[in-house]
């Protein structure tokens, strides 16, 4: 092809996001910043649909949601505080979930304070 001024040139190949193969910015020439853990991560998340409460975002705060939550996971409801698998409401409204805990010999109760929550906040309190 013939250029502006009469020299010959290649056309330009646009590569979609500025990266060329191997993912190098054509810039700099660089590795590009995403890394291995992160690319675990996204290939290990389930789709909405495909997970537990699909119907319900991450992000949501629904009312009921953390006792819900507890239930389906083998908690219930309590007038006493303090006992393993149970959780109370405080004065505030707030929901305490308590756990049985174990370390070395010892063996106690842990307490969580939920304050309207997301779903997401709740999974990873789990462990999920």
């Amino acid at each position: 092809m013939v250029g502006p001024g009469g020299g010959d040139f290649a056309p330009s190949i646009s590569t979609a996001g500025g990266k060329m193969g191997g993912g190098k910015s054509i810039v700099t020439g660089k590795k590009s910043s995403v890394s291995e853990k992160s690319k675990k991560k996204l290939r290990g998340k389930k789709k909405r649909g495909e997970r537990d409460w699909s119907d319900v975002r991450l992000k949501d705060r629904k009312e009921g949601l953390v006792e819900k939550f507890l239930e389906r996971h083998g908690y219930s409801h309590s007038e006493t505080a303090g006992k393993p698998n149970t959780y109370t409401y405080d004065k505030g409204g707030k929901v305490k979930a308590y756990s049985e805990t174990a370390k070395g010999h010892k063996s106690g109760v842990s307490v969580k304070t939920f304050n309207n929550p997301t779903l997401k906040s709740l999974r990873d309190w789990m462990g999920y």
